[in-house]
C-alpha cells in the first residue's frame, strides 16, 4: 500500500497539484492514516490529563490515537492552560486503562485531507470529482463532530452527483443528528 501511495504522491508532484483524481485519492488515503506524533506519553488510570516529551504540541480538537486501543480528542482547557503545551495536554475522555508510559500517540491530519480535497474541487470542472472533494471534506467536519459544517458539505455533493453514495448517508446521518428525522430517512431511500 505505501508503494502505491509514494506513486500517487509522485503523480501529484508531476502534475504540479492540479490533478484532482490524484489529489482525492491521497486526500481519502489521509483521512484514514494516522499519523505518530513524536515523543512518549504517559496517562493515570482515570484521569484525562496526558504528559510526556511530543516533540511536537497538540491542538485542541485533534482526533489521537494513544497505544493501540484508546482513541480520543485533544480539548482545549482556558482555565488552567495545560492544553497544547509541549509537555502535557487534556483528553475529552479519561484514560480507562492501567496507568502506563512510554506509549506512542498517532494523530489525524485533517488539515492535510482539506488541502488535498480544496486543491481538487478548484482544479476540475467535472461535477463528478468536484462532488467526491466535498464528500472528503464533509467526512473531516463530521470526525470532528462538525455537523452543521458537514451536513452543508455533503448536501452540496449530492447536489453536484446525487448517486454518490456515501455522501448521501452522511447527509442522512448529519439531518438525525438535527432531528430531521422525515428528510434524512428520504435521502436513505433514494
Amino acid at each position: 500500500v505505501e508503494n502505491v501511495i509514494k506513486m500517487i504522491s509522485m503523480a501529484n508532484l508531476v502534475d504540479d497539484h492540479t490533478n484532482s483524481m490524484v489529489q482525492n485519492h491521497l486526500a481519502n488515503h489521509y483521512f484514514w492514516k494516522w499519523t505518530p506524533v513524536p515523543g512518549m506519553a504517559r496517562v493515570e488510570r482515570g484521569s484525562n490529563v496526558v504528559t510526556g516529551n511530543m516533540a511536537s504540541s497538540l491542538e485542541g480538537g485533534d482526533r489521537i490515537r494513544i497505544g493501540h486501543e484508546f482513541e480520543t480528542v485533544v480539548v482545549v482547557d482556558d482555565e488552567d492552560g495545560i492544553s497544547g503545551s509541549q509537555n502535557t495536554f487534556k483528553l475529552k475522555d479519561n484514560w480507562k486503562f492501567d496507568s502506563a508510559s512510554n506509549l506512542k500517540i498517532w494523530k489525524k491530519d485533517y488539515d492535510r485531507v482539506i488541502s488535498l480535497a480544496k486543491g481538487a474541487y478548484n482544479h476540475t470542472n467535472m461535477p463528478e470529482v468536484q462532488a467526491e472533494s466535498l464528500y472528503m471534506l464533509a467526512r473531516v467536519f463530521h470526525a470532528r463532530g462538525e455537523m452543521e459544517q458537514a451536513n452543508k458539505f455533503y448536501d452540496k455533493a449530492c447536489m453536484l452527483s446525487p448517486e454518490l453514495s456515501p455522501a448521501r448517508f452522511g447527509l442522512a446521518q448529519t439531518l438525525i443528528w438535527d432531528e430531521a428525522y422525515d428528510e434524512a430517512a428520504a435521502h436513505l431511500r433514494l
